[in-house]
């Protein structure tokens, strides 16, 4: 075990839920990226899936099952071995209704999903134990990227006897597979602390050293303002936080300590195109070309995030940067385009989640809008929980993230655009015949170059129709104390999290 005087302290918003069938938003992944090794991990640096969980996968020539060959002596927190029978139950609870995940739907792929989720069975048939290393997945369609999927934390073994033993308890102290453990029962505002986990298997091929951590404790500390927990860095009460928008330009002479890290995730601006006027693409398009991203960009954020045309960022297209959109900041030729079609100025809101950084450049976006097209756009700031049940039934303008919850083009593009995500993450409702064509075609192409051009193809199709507006590709920002820690490896993987297992206490 680590030095037990070692921590870090670390800023995070509310969790909306620690149960690995249920971390769906930043906070609670980020806790789970500790408690829940899943089958297989993601190379920090690259985004490559390693063995975790499982020592090897292999996917069958049509791309129909996906079979895991299971490491021996994974354990669970309080003490049991992990077999692939725990998968059998820990896969059919995230898809039972009551269990209530809202991230059920990156099993929709299985067989058996539409049964459990409709409740006429418990179990699903797609998923065997055919020994107690050798886990079998049977798929309902052809998914050639399917192993990627596991290796998100909502398909990671959880203990049936604890889970179902006591739900409430399990909520507040869920058990399973990662290098660290809870101290004690999670408390809504209170913070989480974990604590290393002696009997962790230790090898994660996607860190060097098997992923086990260096710090005894990981301590998670809870704010509702992204700028308390800014100044209780400077005060050196964190270790660990995120940088307000506004005071980038303070944190940049920080230098080393300034972490600035691009990551696969697009901020856009969100139509409900099944609301009037915005079922009208033109009310889209003249609203798009009255926002002039690149001001927002360097007056919110010093102009250090990159302009998106298109949905896919960078780290999973390479060096093609086509426009997609086509859209370009022009107010006039906006108000011309509404004025041509007979359209009348549009009263709404704009929604977002307030307290973390959105404030002042959704104030700035609302004000372009209302100027150049003479609209009447009120913004609606919301907590988080609220927000993300309004979402559910957007009816305005809103503001958005899309981070990949696993490295593959196919988990931008199903989630934004496929008409199966409505009522989970296509919050916009689109829907299109051709987009979820084209994404279904994808999935089950073999070939990766032939299967990377049908994505691509419907990625151009969905900009076309634009239910969404890509505002910017992401980068995160971070103030890390590099006084107290030295770091293996990058400080923030690709998806914007800090990689705490590879921080180590200066001696």
């Amino acid at each position: 075990m680590a030095d037990p005087t070692t921590r870090v302290r670390v800023f995070i918003g509310e969790p909306s839920s620690i149960d690995p069938c249920n971390g769906f938003e930043h906070d609670g992944a980020l806790i789970l990226r500790f408690l829940a090794d899943p089958l297989l991990d993601y190379d920090p640096a690259t985004g490559e899936p390693r063995p975790a969980a499982a020592e090897s996968w292999e996917v069958s020539a049509d791309g129909t099952q996906v079979d895991f060959r299971l490491r021996p002596g994974v354990r669970f927190h309080h003490g049991r071995k992990v077999f692939a029978a725990d998968y059998v139950y820990s896969l059919s609870r995230v898809v039972r209704p009551e269990t209530g995940s809202k991230l059920a739907y990156h099993l929709a792929c299985v067989q058996g999903y539409e049964e459990v989720r409709s409740g006429a069975a418990r179990t699903l048939s797609g998923v065997t134990a055919v020994s107690p290393l050798h886990l079998r997945v049977r798929l309902a369609h052809p998914f050639h990227e399917v192993p990627t999927v596991f290796g998100h934390r909502v398909t990671a073994a959880v203990p049936a006897e604890l889970a179902e033993g006591d739900p409430d308890a399990f909520q507040v102290r869920p058990v399973s597979t990662g290098p660290y453990h809870i101290a004690a029962p999670w408390a809504p505002g209170q913070g989480l602390t974990l604590e290393q986990f002696d009997s962790y298997y230790a090898g994660n091929a996607a860190f060097a050293d098997g992923g086990s951590g260096h710090l005894d404790r990981l301590e998670f500390r809870i704010y509702e303002e992204l700028e308390d927990a800014y100044q209780d860095w400077h005060r050196g009460e964190l270790d660990v936080v995120k940088v307000p928008p506004a005071r980038i330009p303070d944190a940049l002479p920080l230098a080393e300590r300034f972490r600035r890290t691009p990551c696969a995730l697009m901020q856009y601006l969100g139509f409900p195109v099944d609301v009037a006027p915005f079922d009208n693409p033109v009310v889209r398009r003249a609203a798009a070309m009255a926002i002039d991203r690149q001001a927002v960009i360097d007056t919110a954020f010093s102009g250090t995030r990159p302009i998106a045309q298109r949905i896919l960022p960078p780290s999973l297209r390479g060096d093609d940067d086509a426009d997609l959109t086509g859209v370009r900041y022009d107010p006039v030729a906006a108000r011309a385009l509404l004025d041509e079609h007979g359209i009348a100025p549009v009263r709404t809101e704009f929604a977002y989640n307030a307290g973390l950084g959105h404030d002042s450049w959704v104030a700035t976006v609302v004000e372009q809008l209302n100027s150049a097209l003479g609209w009447q756009v009120t913004p609606r700031p919301m907590a988080w929980p609220e927000f993300l049940k309004w979402l559910g039934r957007a009816d305005t303008l809103f503001r958005m993230t899309w981070a990949i919850d696993y490295p593959s083009v196919d988990n931008f593009l199903y989630p934004l655009f496929h008409s199966a995500s409505i009522g989970d993450d296509n919050f916009t409702r689109y829907r299109s015949a051709d987009v979820d064509r084209l994404i279904d075609t994808a999935r089950a192409t073999a070939d990766a170059d032939k299967r990377r051009a049908l994505y691509a193809e419907a990625e151009a199709t969905a900009c076309r129709d634009l239910p969404l507006l890509p505002l910017w590709f992401g980068v995160q920002y971070h103030l890390v104390d590099l006084d107290r820690f030295q770091v293996d490896g990058p400080v923030v993987d690709m998806f914007g999290e800090p990689v705490l297992r590879t921080f180590r206490t200066k001696r």
